[in-house]
């Protein structure tokens, strides 16, 4: 008897196990166990900040990417400018300042190279890419969305490039102040460089009454809540919350295949509902606004995912908490190939790893950031924009004695 391949295996058992996604003959099946489980220590390449650097000072670390060129780029969302790290730990400049002329920046958020030798910056609102060369001189800007119209606005959450087109998360929105109401049109899409909108991945629609303030998890999921795109020009997204399926679409917006596992969501304890309580609800200037909330009782089984220049992607699960990984373990990922095999779950050792107030960036796969003391660097840029979601607000003499944020490159042995 023949063998029928797993990828084909996935369109006879969808309809009766897996979600409410239409079945594509090209799915792949991973099994609910990974083949194998690797722990590994990376290698420190360098480190700058922390108390006993007083050449370098940090804000917040709001993205970092490897250049090129070998140095890591390090982008301060508090200081508004961007850090460039030599491979042996040594400052070599800074780019950018805050402003709103050529070549500043405003509480920009992401980065990305455009092209060797060029830089972009990503500012939410209003939406733009303000792009440098590498030795600081203004390159322009990309203008996504367009003009906003009178009483309308853009945003821009999230941008990444590859192949030459830029894959960004934006959208519009209006706000009607005699009802207190707002309407938002977010889409995940493909543009070309100078901002024209080629494909739309997918789109989402809501609604805010700001006199009455409502979150509602289920209803305000989206596909384009995480999502990324690999250097290999792959789109990455996690289309349903409630199932470990990832969609994986080209640069022209066409689905190529869907990766499923049986998985077992985490259910949420009612310190997690309480915490996610406190993170909804806002203290703007002194005042308390509170939300009217809906969460669910699971975790959204994805979490985060990242691709690699040679094709592999890493998925972060809900399993994947911080909170619930073995002390000093700083990230655990699920590797899959580009043919779609599950490799391994990688755990990543981290030396000193604070779970409550670190956290360790992915930069390519082989290259990872470990930021020490960035929750109090967040808790300080919330203070500096008038913002503590804590009841038990500090005081400016207990946020002035936070520790200094260090940031750590390890290195994949």
């Amino acid at each position: 008897m023949n063998r029928i391949p797993a990828r084909l295996m996935t369109w006879v058992l969808l309809p009766a196990t897996l979600g409410s996604l239409p079945a594509l003959a090209n799915d792949f099946a991973l099994p609910a166990q990974p083949p194998a489980q690797r722990t590994v220590s990376p290698t420190e390449q360098w480190r700058i900040g922390g108390e006993d650097d007083e050449d370098i000072l940090l804000g917040m670390i709001g993205g970092a990417v490897q250049g090129p060129d070998g140095n890591t780029y390090l982008l301060d969302s508090q200081l508004s400018q961007v850090l460039v790290i030599s491979p042996d730990g040594e400052l070599v400049t800074t780019l950018g300042r805050e402003g709103d002329g050529p070549g500043e920046l405003r509480r920009p958020h992401g980065l990305f190279f455009k092209d060797e030798d060029t830089l972009g910056i990503v500012q939410g609102f209003p939406a733009k890419i303000t792009l440098l060369e590498l030795d600081g001189t203004p390159a322009g800007t990309i203008a996504v969305g367009g003009e906003a119209d009178e009483g309308g606005f853009n945003f821009l959450n999230k941008a990444m490039t590859a192949a030459g087109k830029l894959v960004v998360q934006k959208g519009r929105g209006t706000f009607d102040p005699e009802t207190s109401k707002s309407f938002r049109v977010a889409t995940l899409s493909v543009l070309d460089m100078e901002g024209t909108e080629l494909a739309t991945i997918c789109t989402k629609e809501s609604e805010n009454d700001f006199s009455h303030r409502v979150y509602d998890e289920a209803k305000d999921f989206s596909e384009m809540n995480v999502w990324t795109l690999s250097p290999a020009g792959i789109i990455y997204t996690a289309p349903e919350r409630d199932a470990y399926a990832v969609n994986a679409y080209d640069l022209d917006g066409k689905l190529l295949h869907t990766l499923r596992r049986p998985f077992s969501p985490r259910k949420r304890t009612a310190e997690d509902k309480k915490k996610m309580e406190n993170g909804v609800n806002m203290i703007m200037n002194g005042r308390r606004l509170d939300v009217e909330t809906h969460f669910l009782d699971t975790d959204p089984d994805i979490r985060s995912l990242q691709g690699t220049a040679d094709g592999r992607l890493f998925v972060a699960s809900s399993h994947d908490l911080l909170e619930n990984l073995p002390a000093g373990i700083g990230a655990r990922y699920d590797v899959i190939s580009p043919e779609g095999e599950f490799l391994e779950e990688l755990s990543l050792r981290i030396p000193n790893f604070d779970a409550a107030n670190d956290r360790l960036m992915f930069l390519d796969g082989e290259h990872f950031l470990h930021l020490r003391n960035i929750q109090s660097a967040i808790e300080a840029a919330r203070a500096a924009f008038g913002g503590n979601n804590d009841k038990s607000t500090k005081d400016d003499e207990d946020q002035g004695e936070a520790e200094p944020m260090e940031v750590v490159l390890y290195r994949l042995s």
